[in-house]
């Protein structure tokens, strides 16, 4: 793979940067520390545009020589400034489908594996690459949308204003719910240790039965004090939702 760009000397973006023909992704980190460099310096335009192009080397060189004869034979404007230069580059070096690939991929974003603070920085990053400008309630509800259902439906349930709080709402609920899965994993494989152990079958306990129900009742009362709802609807909750609304019961009164 040819080798297109590299900053070098005293004054220069990043030790040994190298920008391949096809690593768009370098290339744009590259204009990214090139612009960060330009702002911490008070360099005039002439010079800002002699740092950029002494450092091109093997085809970036030639290619841009290239240009700048074309120009002249067909008596266009020279370039004078950073600026001037940025589009010409982008229109050598970035395909035409690659905002359309960003604004796709940012549609399409989900939290799928990823933790959920990973899930926040794509889509930030997703946002700043492809300079996506909406309204925070847009984002936030974005944000929900492509959370993992089971922690979505707790943080709807929550109160928030802005995008920051969602997020620190969102990450606490994950943590609760890996909580309470090692939790159910801990206590499912003693239980199974001991059953082998044994080598008999469970057998229950009427008084264990009789402490679930009352936790159940007391659950139901403490729910329709925090969430006034339907008492036939709070009857009909099932074991999954009524886990869940626990946990924002909990995460209420954290």
């Amino acid at each position: 793979m040819e080798e297109i760009m590299k900053m070098k000397g005293e004054e220069k973006v990043n030790q040994d940067v190298t920008i391949t023909w096809n690593d768009l992704e370098l290339y744009l980190e590259w204009e990214r520390k090139v612009e960060h460099m330009f702002d911490g310096h008070n360099y005039s335009e002439e010079k800002k545009v002699k740092l950029v192009i002494i450092e091109f080397i093997d085809y970036a060189s030639i290619w841009w020589d290239q240009f700048v004869i074309n120009k002249c034979r067909n008596g266009e404007r020279p370039i004078h400034t950073w600026e001037d230069i940025k589009p010409v580059m982008r229109r050598r070096f970035v395909p035409s489908h690659y905002h359309r690939d960003l604004h796709g991929k940012f549609q399409s974003l989900t939290q799928g594996s990823m933790s959920v603070e990973d899930y926040y920085k794509e889509m930030e990053i997703a946002m700043i690459r492809a300079n996506v400008e909406e309204d925070r309630e847009a984002t936030m509800a974005r944000f929900i949308g492509g959370l993992k259902k089971e922690i979505a439906y707790v943080v709807e349930l929550q109160y928030y204003m802005e995008i920051e709080d969602l997020l620190h709402k969102a990450t606490q609920v994950e943590r609760q719910l890996k909580s309470k899965s090692s939790s159910k994993f801990a206590s499912s494989s003693s239980s199974s240790w001991k059953s082998n152990w044994k080598n008999s079958k469970a057998v229950t306990n009427p008084e264990e039965d009789v402490i679930s129900i009352i936790q159940t009742l007391i659950l139901k009362v403490k729910l329709t004090l925090i969430h006034p709802i339907d008492h036939m609807i709070s009857s009909a909750l099932g074991v999954k939702e009524l886990d869940i609304l626990l946990l924002n019961v909990q995460i209420k009164e954290q």
